[in-house]
C-alpha cells in the first residue's frame, strides 16, 4: 500500500534527537497512537510527553499552514504560541485526566505570517498508558472558518436585500443606509466608499462612505484613479498598500482578531442589467485578518450588487416623479403588457395543472401586484409511486425573478426523473445556480414521498421547514435537513433525512409567505399554520388549501404564497 507524504515523513524523522527517543524505544501505546493517526484521513494531532511532541496526519498538515512540515516532531507549546493563551488550559486539563469538546472557537494565529482570523471545531481527549496515567493528547480537529464566514457574510447581504425601498427618490439617502449595513459588518468591510457617476457620465462623485474618519485621506490619489478605471472598464480591481498611504485605516475594533493597519480595498463597478456601462463604483476595503480568496471576492461582489439595485431604485423613484404624467402613461402600457405575460408565465412555469390523487396547491401573488413572483411548487410522478415534491423560492419579484423560478423549476423536475435522493438534486441545483444570474441565494425544500413505504426524504436549502399533520392531530417538522441557499458557499454537501407519512397524514410544504408578516417572529406564524393544519386537517386536501389561504391569508401578505398539499390514503 502506497504510503502517504506525512507517513514518510514520519518514518524518516530523527526521533532519536527529539524527547521521543528512538522508535524502536516507543511504547505500545505511543506506537498505536501513532499508527492510528497517520492512517486516518481525518484531521488528527498528537501531543505526547510531558514536552508536547507533535505527531499528526496528512489531513492535519493544511491546518499549519507554512509551519509544516518543520512542526513535526516539535513541542506544542511552541509551534502553536500564538494560541497558546487560548488552549494551554484545555491542553493542562486533559493531562488531569479531562476531555475537551469546542465548537467553533475563534483563534487569532500567524500560520501564513500574518494575524488570522480562524475558528475551529475540536476535541482535545486524554491517551491513556496501561498503568491509568495520561500519556498524550489526542485532538481530533476541522477548521470551521469558511462555513463561519460564510453565514456571517449571508447576514450581511440579507441584510441589504431586506433595506426598504427609496420612496423618496433619494439616491444619497438609500446609498447611505446601504453603507450603514456594510458599517455595521466591519470585520469584512472595514471601510467602505461609494461614488457615482455625474451627469456626463463619465465624472465620479464620492456621495456616501464609512470607516475613512474625519479626515478623509483616501478621498484623493489611487482610489479615486482605480475608481474612473472600473467605471469605464466596467472590472473590478484590487488597491494595495493602503497601509502605507493611510496607517491605522479603519483598525480599531474592525476585526475580533485584533488591529492592523488595512492595506487592500477592492473597488467594484457598480453594475445594472441592461445598462452598458457601471453607474459608478463601491470601494471596500478588506480584512487584513483574512485571505482575499474567491468566496470573500464573491461576497464583495454581491454588495455591489445590492449597493448597484439601492442607486438604480431611488433614482427610478426620482424619475418618476420628475416625468410624472409621462410615467403615468407609459405605467399603463407596461402594467397591461407585465400582467399578459406574467399569466403566461404563471401557467406555462409555476407548476403542474393537472395533480395526481392526493394533492393540492394553491398560488398567491403579492399584495397589490399582477406579476408572477420567484415562488413555485412541483409535482413530479416517480416510479414505484413515489412522487417528487419541491417548493421554492427566488429573490425578488417580477419577470426577472419568475424566468430564474421557470429555470429553477425545470432543472429541479429534470434532476429528479435522474435522481431520487433530494439532496443529491439541491448539490445539482447549486452547481446550476452558481451559472444562472439572479439563482444564487434560493432557497428549495426537495422531498421524495414514497406512499406505499409511507415515508418522506427531504432536504432543504435554507427553506422554512415542512410540516406534518398526522391523523390523530399530533404534528411535526421536517426540520433535520436544513443547510444553506443555493451556490452560497461552493461544494457545499447537503444533509438528507427521513420521516414517517402515517396513514391520513398530512403534508404541506410551503413559501415563507404563508407564514411571514411584519413586525412578529417568524415562529409565530409557523405555529399558526402548525395550528390550522391540525385543526383542519379531517378536509380533502382542496378544501383544507382553502381554509389554509382563508385562515392565514386574510391580512394580505407582502410576499408572494406558494403552497403544496399531500394527503396519504387511510
Amino acid at each position: 500500500m502506497p504510503r502517504t507524504e506525512l507517513q514518510r515523513l514520519v518514518l524518516g524523522h530523527d526521533w532519536a534527537a527529539t524527547p521521543l527517543g528512538p522508535e524502536e524505544c516507543w511504547s505500545a501505546t505511543l506506537r498505536t497512537a501513532v499508527s492510528s493517526c497517520l492512517n486516518s484521513r481525518f484531521p488528527i494531532l498528537i501531543m505526547w510527553g510531558p514536552e508536547l511532541v507533535m505527531v499528526y496526519n496528512d489531513a492535519y498538515a493544511p491546518l499549519l499552514g507554512n509551519r509544516h512540515p518543520e512542526s513535526l516532531g516539535q513541542r506544542g507549546a511552541e509551534v502553536w504560541a500564538d494560541i497558546w493563551p487560548d488552549i494551554g488550559s484545555m491542553v493542562a486539563r486533559v493531562f488531569a485526566g479531562e476531555a475537551t469538546y469546542s465548537e467553533d472557537l475563534p483563534l487569532k494565529m500567524s500560520r501564513y505570517g500574518y494575524p488570522e482570523e480562524t475558528y475551529f471545531t475540536f476535541s482535545f481527549s486524554p491517551v491513556l498508558e496501561p498503568g491509568g496515567g495520561v500519556a498524550g493528547l489526542l485532538d481530533t480537529v476541522v477548521e470551521t472558518t469558511k462555513r463561519v464566514l460564510a453565514t456571517r457574510r449571508l447576514g450581511v447581504l440579507q441584510q441589504l436585500g431586506s433595506l426598504a425601498r427609496s420612496v423618496h427618490g433619494s439616491t444619497p439617502e438609500a446609498v447611505a443606509a446601504a453603507l450603514r449595513v456594510l458599517g455595521a459588518a466591519r470585520a469584512d468591510c472595514p471601510f467602505g466608499l461609494v461614488y457615482l457617476t455625474a451627469g456626463d457620465g463619465h465624472d465620479a462623485v464620492l456621495v456616501a462612505e464609512h470607516g475613512i474618519g474625519e479626515d478623509g485621506q483616501l478621498q484623493r490619489g489611487v482610489i479615486p484613479d482605480q475608481v474612473r478605471k472600473a467605471i469605464a472598464t466596467g472590472q473590478p480591481s484590487t488597491v494595495t498598500g493602503l497601509d502605507q498611504l493611510q496607517p491605522g485605516l479603519s483598525s480599531a475594533g474592525a476585526s475580533p482578531a485584533g488591529e492592523a493597519d488595512v492595506h487592500t480595498a477592492v473597488v467594484l463597478p457598480l453594475l445594472l442589467a441592461g445598462q452598458a456601462h457601471p453607474i459608478g463604483a463601491l470601494v471596500l476595503g478588506t480584512s487584513p485578518h483574512l485571505p482575499l480568496d474567491e468566496e470573500y471576492r464573491i461576497f464583495l461582489s454581491l454588495a455591489a450588487g445590492q449597493v448597484a439595485a439601492a442607486v438604480a431604485d431611488a433614482e427610478a423613484v426620482e424619475t418618476a416623479r420628475r416625468r410624472a404624467e409621462e410615467r403615468a402613461e407609459l405605467d399603463h402600457a407596461r402594467t397591461t403588457f407585465i400582467t399578459d405575460v406574467a399569466v403566461t408565465l404563471q401557467r406555462a412555469v409555476l407548476g403542474p395543472t393537472s395533480l395526481p390523487d392526493g394533492f393540492a396547491v394553491h398560488y398567491e401573488p403579492a399584495t397589490g401586484t399582477l406579476e408572477v413572483g420567484g415562488d413555485w411548487y412541483d409535482v413530479v410522478g416517480l416510479p414505484n409511486g413515489c412522487f417528487g415534491v419541491v417548493v421554492g423560492d427566488v429573490v425578488g419579484r417580477g419577470l426577472a425573478a419568475a424566468a430564474v423560478m421557470g429555470q429553477l423549476r425545470s432543472a429541479g423536475r429534470a434532476l429528479l426523473l435522474e435522481s431520487s435522493s433530494p439532496a443529491h438534486v439541491l448539490t445539482a441545483l447549486d452547481r446550476f445556480a452558481e451559472l444562472a444570474p439572479g439563482a444564487a441565494v434560493s432557497t428549495v425544500f426537495c422531498a421524495v414521498i414514497d406512499t406505499s413505504a409511507g415515508t418522506v426524504r427531504y432536504s432543504s436549502a435554507g427553506h422554512p421547514p415542512g410540516i406534518v399533520a398526522d391523523a390523530d392531530g399530533g404534528t411535526h417538522l421536517l426540520d433535520a435537513a436544513g443547510s444553506l441557499p443555493l451556490a452560497v458557499v461552493p461544494g457545499l454537501e447537503r444533509p438528507e433525512a427521513e420521516a414517517g407519512l402515517l396513514p391520513g397524514a398530512t403534508l404541506l410544504l410551503y413559501t415563507d409567505g404563508l407564514i411571514e408578516r411584519r413586525d412578529e417572529a417568524l415562529d409565530e406564524g409557523m405555529g399558526r399554520a402548525v395550528e390550522v393544519l391540525s385543526e383542519a386537517r379531517h378536509l380533502p386536501p382542496e378544501e383544507l388549501a382553502g381554509v389554509l389561504t382563508e385562515r392565514l391569508l386574510a391580512d394580505a401578505p407582502d410576499d408572494d404564497v406558494a403552497f403544496l398539499l399531500f394527503r396519504r390514503s387511510a
